[in-house]
């Protein structure tokens, strides 16, 4: 189990074999067997005795302190070759086997481009637009993912892919709203926002990695693109459509996001989402869409919880206690809104 910190001024001690908590103004305290937890989520100011450290580290319980906005800001973990360090052990011995790391990637990829097409084709279905060419385009490209060989040359044919579906997939959107395309660094409204939003989910997934114990910086698919937060960017791939586009563009399709209100200028062409527009984003993002419960293997979570579920279910991969990584599918979320 974890157990979390999360009153002002709270005493983390121990007792024989036994982590005991003492509040501040309460004589009661609050005993749990070492053997049993997991972790130790430190949230609030709380102080923290050596012995309990000790115990912590001799049972393999990893002790994490967050900052204010929740992402691990620091932790106490075992110098011994087990535990965390068995887990990045896994995730290094993992990425640079060239057959174990193609094989996640291909799901990454899968994950992202499964979701372009089967949100596209809901939007065809919502709106009553013809998609039917770039669906096929897209789809007939798709299925050529697990024709591919297992080589260092078929990660570059993987981005081929990926940067083809894409291409159909936004190609698409342009028929419902007319926007420049997908700039990472653009500027104009609709990238301003996109990048906002991605940004917040960005954070999402660096926090579950660390919360869990992942090195961020070591990926298997984004090792060549991307210098930093390597495996966020993996694990991103599969939320970009549920957590941060099929919230985002309705908002312009709809005219919730305009010009006037949500934004300002920086330049000639050029601009930021205002401290309302950004207010906007947020809301479609993190409070509604990441609180917004689906189902997913069957039981019902917030998305919060399924993006930390992942991040998981990777790490058990790493570690051999799961066969197969699945990657999330927006499936489910859509046929709540047909």
């Amino acid at each position: 189990m974890d157990l979390f910190i999360d009153t002002y001024g709270t005493k983390i001690g121990s007792s024989g074999e036994r982590i005991v908590l003492s509040f501040p103004n309460i004589k009661e305290k609050k005993e749990y067997p070492a053997r049993r937890i997991s972790k130790i989520i430190i949230l609030r100011p709380a102080s923290l005795t050596t012995h309990a450290v000790q115990l912590a580290l001799k049972y393999d319980v990893d002790i994490v302190y967050l900052g204010s906005f929740g992402k691990p800001v620091g932790r106490f973990f075992s110098s011994e070759p087990k535990g965390l360090a068995t887990l990045r052990r896994a995730q290094l011995e993992t990425s640079v086997s060239v057959e174990k790391s193609f094989d996640i990637a291909k799901e990454f990829v899968r994950g992202k481009c499964a979701n372009q097409i089967e949100y596209l084709r809901y939007l065809g279905y919502i709106y009553k637009k013809d998609f039917s060419k770039e669906l096929l385009q897209a789809q007939t490209i798709f299925d050529t993912i697990d024709r591919l060989p297992v080589s260092e040359k078929s990660k570059e044919q993987l981005l081929g892919i990926e940067g083809y579906i894409a291409d159909r997939y936004f190609f698409g959107l342009k028929k419902l709203y007319k926007f420049p395309g997908r700039k990472p660094q653009g500027r104009d409204p609709f990238n301003s926002a996109f990048n906002y939003a991605y940004a917040i989910l960005r954070n999402e997934v660096e926090k579950q990695c660390l919360y869990i114990g992942l090195d961020p910086y070591l990926g298997l698919y984004h090792v060549e693109r991307y210098g930093k937060m390597a495996l966020v960017y993996d694990l991103i791939e599969e939320f970009r459509v549920p957590v941060v586009d099929s919230v985002i563009f309705p908002l312009f399709v709809e005219k919730k996001l305009n010009k006037k209100n949500h934004f300002e200028q920086v330049g000639h062409g050029q601009y930021q989402l205002s401290a309302e527009g950004k207010a906007v984003v947020v809301k479609a993002v993190k409070k509604t869409r990441l609180s917004e419960t689906t189902v997913w293997r069957g039981k019902n979570y917030t998305l919060e919880d399924i993006i930390k579920n992942q991040v998981q279910a990777l790490a058990r991969h790493f570690l051999d206690k799961e066969k197969h990584y699945q990657p999330f599918s927006i499936a489910k979320l859509l046929t709540k809104y047909e």
